[in-house]
């Protein structure tokens, strides 16, 4: 049988990368004759699963779909030297669309048929949180077209506008496009520079407190109204392992993992025991390597 990686999505169905949901349980089944070679594992974190009821609620955003399919992605280079014949069939890019000018990308709006009003854009994005959304609001015709990669350029256009607008300030809200582009930003830097990852990652987690009331709010119900590449369970668990090694070499990290952590502990105190608890022993870590050794001493007595 294929070993499957543990940063593979869970075969059970919950959304969740494998490692963070029954990789531990398999393990436990096959009675851990795996040979672990000497590394010390940390302690499981088993946490509560959902199983979606119906495979038609799992839904995957245009704009998600259509960075995965993107050819500057290496696996679809990879696709397309095993099928070169895919290459010809000339789909518009996410790359190909973000590197127009806004002028001609209200250009080839007018291709479609759309005659951009700057003002109802503005106003529409201030009320909706994907601007591909917004495009299949105020461009409806367009968005529902069978004709090839009119859809695409004009969804696609939409979210480049956003972030334009964004970019020139005359739009304070941060797109669930942008969002999800700022969050895989910091994935690709996790190798090169992880505290450069790790500031993207704070400016990503200040935009879900900002945007998605998440001090009322589940994990699980965050998830549902971001539903980017990552999951949002997955990311904070990330994220937190992310403060936790840079702290090591880094005082500004430890104390950005003791903000995060502290943010993050008071908005979803009410989530599994288990989870919660490995985010306290990481704030406590946190605390001591700020240089507050009381505070973090304190945080691990409540622990034990």
């Amino acid at each position: 049988m294929m070993k499957r990686g543990r940063n593979a999505p869970c075969p059970c169905g919950s959304g969740k990368k494998y490692k963070k949901c029954c990789l531990n349980k398999d393990q436990q089944a096959e009675g851990m004759h795996s040979d672990h070679k000497g590394f010390i594992q940390q302690p499981p974190r088993e946490t509560a699963q959902k199983t979606p009821s119906k495979a038609s609620e799992i839904r995957i955003r245009p704009y998600v779909l259509a960075k995965m399919c993107d050819p500057s992605e290496k696996h679809v280079q990879e696709i397309f030297l095993r099928h070169p014949e895919l290459k010809e069939k000339n789909i518009i890019s996410v790359s190909q669309i973000r590197s127009l000018s806004t002028e001609q990308l209200i250009e080839k709006l007018s291709e479609l048929g759309i005659s951009y009003d700057q003002e109802q854009f503005l106003g529409m994005c201030e009320k909706q949180d994907s601007a591909w959304d917004v495009a299949e609001m105020l461009w409806p015709k367009q968005l529902k077209s069978d004709k090839k990669n009119v859809s695409d350029v004009a969804g696609l256009a939409a979210c480049m506008l956003w972030q334009r607008l964004y970019d020139e300030k005359k739009l304070t809200k941060v797109s669930i496009e942008m969002l999800d582009d700022w969050m895989q930003k910091g994935y690709e830097q996790l190798d090169k520079d992880p505290f450069e990852a790790c500031r993207i990652w704070m400016k990503v987690w200040e935009t879900f407190k900002a945007n998605y009331d998440v001090a009322n709010r589940s994990i699980d119900e965050i998830d549902a109204q971001f539903n980017g590449s990552q999951s949002f369970f997955n990311w904070c668990q990330d994220f937190e392992m992310e403060l936790i090694n840079a702290s090591i070499d880094s005082k500004e990290f430890a104390e950005l993992g003791v903000a995060y952590l502290k943010d993050f502990l008071a908005f979803f105190a009410d989530e599994d025991a288990q989870f919660i608890n490995q985010f306290k022993s990481s704030l406590g870590e946190c605390y001591c390597r700020s240089g507050d050794q009381e505070a973090g001493d304190k945080m691990m007595r409540e622990l034990i």
